[in-house]
């Protein structure tokens, strides 16, 4: 078993020695030379999959890191929203730069408005206010007064001078 151990890392270390060999200029057929390998054509595979793992490993770090932020996000915008909803002005803004920020991260921004209703910007936000306040499990009183609302149905009455009566 620590051989198995050992063999991965000398091929981890050959393969690493073989990609900054190539990146300074070294043939492949040098490198097959002075690392010991049987042809050019497998320090050719060698580097192309350590290029490879390094590419993805350089995804997922940075699917990490926007799941990070769009997090961080979240939680900004869930402990801005319920001052939001009072209207207070420098809430609005700090949610609208929220927004902003996420957009931006989520290529929301770029968005073609052309396209079906539900893929608008308002919808999005919508749907993106929804499952914050569910992630989070944060109450919204604004709203929830509001669905439990009842709705009057009737015309509206205005006075002589156009006012409701």
């Amino acid at each position: 078993m620590a051989e198995d151990a050992q063999v991965k890392l000398a091929r981890h270390e050959r393969r690493y020695q073989a990609l900054q060999m190539r990146i300074a200029g070294v043939s492949n057929a040098v490198i097959a030379q002075r690392l010991g390998y049987s042809s050019p054509q497998l320090v050719s595979k060698d580097i192309t999959t350590a290029l490879k793992k390094a590419a993805k490993q350089e995804a997922m770090a940075a699917e990490e890191l926007l799941t990070l932020e769009i997090n961080r996000l979240d939680r900004m915008m869930a402990s801005v929203w319920p001052r939001v909803l009072k209207g207070e002005v420098n809430a609005v803004e700090a949610a609208l730069k929220i927004v902003n920020k996420r957009a931006s991260l989520l290529g929301l921004d770029l968005i073609n408005r052309n396209g079906a209703a539900d893929n608008d910007m308002a919808s999005l936000l919508g749907n993106m206010l929804l499952q914050l306040q569910q992630r989070h499990n944060v109450p919204d009183p604004e709203t929830d007064v509001i669905l439990e609302a009842e709705v009057i149905q009737g015309a509206i009455e205005y006075d002589d001078a156009g006012g409701e009566a």
